[in-house]
């Protein structure tokens, strides 16, 4: 069986239209602290299985559903960080391509991707967190990526129910982006 791993992604031209990306925000997409933010986060498996949570969808390494591949199959530890290599740069461009950069630094990067990852990037980049965070409101839009403004999860449900292994990572996904507010 041949995978059909992703191939690394091309600067959008909604990014490329911005200017040259900031190094400290190139280089925050493939750091460590990237890397396993995403791992832990994802989890790291090695073996295509179908993700319950997201309707037993084809799911690999680090949440990749991209190109899909047959349950069951597995990847070797190079593979994987190939993979979640292009995860990172994929979801981190559409950040790039939504946020504002002068509200961005490495960390909030790294934290507003996370997020991306895991609820889309489409859904990330309409987002009220994001709309927040672009009209220069960062700590309020930090805040919506885990709570709404009364204060109960946001961003925690799946099919209509609350799991707390969402709310855990929307809080990591808030210190991120919040890591650097006075």
């Amino acid at each position: 069986m041949t995978l059909k791993l992703p191939s690394l992604p091309r600067i959008p031209a909604a990014v490329a239209r911005k200017g040259a990306i900031p190094a400290v925000l190139l280089a925050a997409l493939t750091s460590p602290l990237a890397y396993g933010t995403l791992e832990r986060l994802e989890g790291n498996v090695k073996q295509v299985y179908a993700d319950h949570l997201a309707g037993g969808i084809p799911t690999y390494c680090a949440g990749r559903t991209d190109p899909p591949e047959v349950i069951g199959t597995k990847l070797t530890d190079d593979q994987c960080r190939e993979v979640n290599k292009v995860t990172l740069l994929e979801y981190g461009y559409a950040v790039l391509g939504c946020v504002n950069w002068d509200y961005l630094t490495a960390t909030r990067l790294i934290g507003l991707t996370m997020f991306a990852v895991n609820v889309g990037k489409a859904a990330a980049c309409g987002s009220q967190p994001f709309q927040q965070i672009n009209a220069g409101r960062i700590e309020q839009g930090c805040n919506l990526l885990a709570l709404r403004y009364d204060g109960t999860p946001n961003w925690s449900y799946a099919g209509g129910v609350f799991y707390q292994g969402l709310q855990n990572r929307r809080q990591a996904e808030r210190k991120l982006c919040r890591e650097d507010l006075q």
